[in-house]
């Protein structure tokens, strides 16, 4: 019989050692189906003239192993399973609290390594397994709108996958972060954003893309696959649509055509938990690199479109989350 949709599945846990695997222990309760990337590299020797009316003549040769994986949601990205992302900014993370709600602070470093965690990857189906090793992310990707769920989208890279027999996580209930619940603060500086009022009637959608800066070397070293993680630049970018308000000249088309540096904050508060609520929360200077006055309408009503850049303003990084979850330990 052949695998089905139903029973596909990427389940993840963290590597003690980079690039040991282990069983991994959290299911991943999003897409599932071509998610999967393997490239044996293999060089099938066409440019040889063999005197032969053919391209391809002999067996290949490999000359490399790379392989990649996607991670999406499809029905919405949970609180807990927003720890995952905030590792690849920030290692040696927990959730600390006493109580049942833990908050992940994950700022990562401007001037010194982050030493994020790797995770071993199981991805398959009912009939094979794949168990990728050393897998890190590239960059992720956050976006939510009106009347919808939160969507997570990340690709990653991953030393080499081995096929082996599954591990069986136990099953898990995350609870989605609702489109609605996400709020928009702005400031002039950093330090203003707390105190800061939401901004009413005005955000209409978003979307952050983040770049860890985490890149994967190949050495000369007597293996087809690479060896290790390199941290380069973190950054990234925010786009924004919001309501055609007043709000929106002074807050991003003024900003805009001046060259101010900005400051937003993106939370979104959940259910109770323990002594708090599930709450998700990006702190983000914003350089902004384009606002379109009037760039759609909506209903006959008018909507800018804007996009910004994350900036490291010398004190505070280009993002600085804080995750308010269930979870005491990175899975």
């Amino acid at each position: 019989m052949p695998g089905i949709q139903d029973f596909t599945y990427l389940n993840y846990g963290k590597e003690t050692v980079r690039g040991t695997p282990v069983a991994p222990t959290r299911k991943f309760t999003g897409e599932a189906t071509g998610v999967l990337g393997e490239d044996r590299g293999w060089n099938l020797h066409e440019g040889e003239n063999r005197g032969r009316r053919s391209e391809v003549g002999r067996a290949p040769s490999q000359q490399t192993e790379d392989a990649s994986l996607r991670m999406a949601s499809v029905d919405g990205i949970g609180f807990d399973d927003m720890v995952l992302p905030l590792t690849q900014l920030k290692g040696g993370m927990t959730g600390v609290g006493g109580g049942a709600d833990k908050t992940w602070t994950g700022a990562p470093s401007m001037v010194a390594a982050n030493n994020p965690e790797a995770f071993t990857f199981d991805a398959g189906d009912d009939v094979q397994n794949w168990r990728y090793q050393y897998a890190m992310m590239t960059d992720w990707e956050l976006s939510a709108g009106r009347g919808d769920l939160t969507q997570l989208v990340a690709n990653l890279f991953a030393q080499r996958a081995l096929k082996v027999a599954k591990a069986t996580p136990a099953d898990t209930a995350p609870v989605k972060i609702a489109g609605d619940w996400w709020t928009l603060k702005l400031a002039a500086t950093f330090a203003g954003l707390p105190g800061a009022s939401v901004q009413l009637n005005l955000l209409l959608s978003w979307k952050l893309k983040v770049r860890t800066g985490l890149v994967w070397r190949h050495y000369q070293d007597g293996n087809f696959f690479g060896s290790q993680h390199v941290e380069t630049s973190i950054g990234g970018d925010l786009s924004l649509e919001v309501e055609s308000t007043a709000a929106s000249v002074t807050e991003f088309y003024d900003k805009w055509a001046a060259g101010t540096v900005g400051y937003a904050r993106l939370r979104a508060q959940g259910p109770v938990l323990g002594g708090s609520f599930y709450s998700l929360q990006f702190d983000l200077p914003l350089v902004y690199t384009e606002v379109k006055p009037i760039d759609k309408e909506e209903q006959g009503i008018n909507v800018y479109s804007v996009t910004a850049r994350l900036l490291d303003d010398g004190t505070n990084p280009p993002i600085s989350p804080i995750l308010v979850g269930s979870l005491a330990a990175i899975p």
